[in-house]
């Protein structure tokens, strides 16, 4: 008999699904002899680390019909990093007000880059309608005279993981070599909802299926599945779960321990 630890985060309309040895199951020949990794190798690691959490954060809190804005400047009037962090918070503070003024709760997460391109921000925001204006027509008043934004819709599926990866590998050298006035990948509002990671430790004759099935309703996104080791060499797998037709309501915040996957 075999046990193995099954970790879940519940995002949005998405059930992320991890795999792996417990610790009181370790060295009973399951581990494998692994190098050291390079320091290039571990600043990989922890660029996917970094975006499978911010990909959790997106499908927890954005959905279809929300939007993506690319906010960029004029060639001749490109700030530095301080000013322009000093003009996207205004824009974000201007946001907020016209958000509270009409009664919604404004969500966001904000993504800047300067090194590997001109300094343009990205903005994942909730979409709303206050009868006459739309988020976007908030946008292209606040932001006038800086630039022309650019407006993608969230897509459908509902899984943001290819974004999140876009992010953090976009503003990678910003994060590390640059001089930026905040010091972090991204940042964003406090009313996100962060998924918590709930496990339980099953049994089984053959630890678990390379091939695993979805459950009723859901599909496995085949790009995200993993079969491999994790950093010590133990048998790892990890698959994202997405719902075929999802509510408005899969998008609420799971209170309970997510729906079981099976194998």
């Amino acid at each position: 008999m075999h046990r193995y630890k099954q970790i879940e985060f519940k995002a949005g309309i998405t059930i992320e699904v991890i795999k792996c040895i417990p610790r009181g199951c370790r060295g009973s020949g399951y581990g494998i002899p692994i190098k050291k990794k390079t320091s290039e190798e571990m600043a990989e690691a922890n660029m996917r680390q970094a975006a499978r959490k911010l990909a959790r954060k997106i499908n927890a809190n954005f959905k279809p019909g929300d939007w993506h804005a690319v906010l960029t400047y004029r060639k001749e009037t490109r700030p530095d990093p301080d000013t322009a962090h000093k003009t996207i918070k205004k824009l974000i503070d201007g946001l907020r007000g016209r958000y509270r003024k009409n009664g919604f709760d404004m969500k966001y997460i904000l993504v800047t880059e300067y090194k590997n391109k001109a300094i343009h921000h990205h903005l994942i925001i909730n979409n709303v309608n206050d009868g006459k204006k739309t988020t976007s027509d908030y946008i292209r008043e606040l932001w006038k005279g800086n630039g022309n934004p650019k407006f993608v819709s969230l897509y459908d599926n509902g899984d943001y993981r290819k974004l999140a990866d876009y992010f953090i590998k976009e503003t990678e050298k910003t994060f590390r070599e640059g001089d930026s006035p905040v010091r972090q990948r991204y940042s964003c509002s406090r009313n996100l909802i962060t998924p918590k990671p709930h496990s339980r430790i099953r049994k089984t004759k053959s630890l678990w299926n390379m091939d695993p099935k979805p459950r009723p309703g859901y599909y496995i996104d085949q790009d995200s599945l993993y079969n491999g080791t994790d950093k010590l060499g133990y048998p790892y797998q990890r698959y994202i779960l997405i719902k075929i037709n999802p509510t408005d309501k899969d998008w609420e915040p799971c209170n309970g321990f997510p729906p079981d996957i099976g194998e």
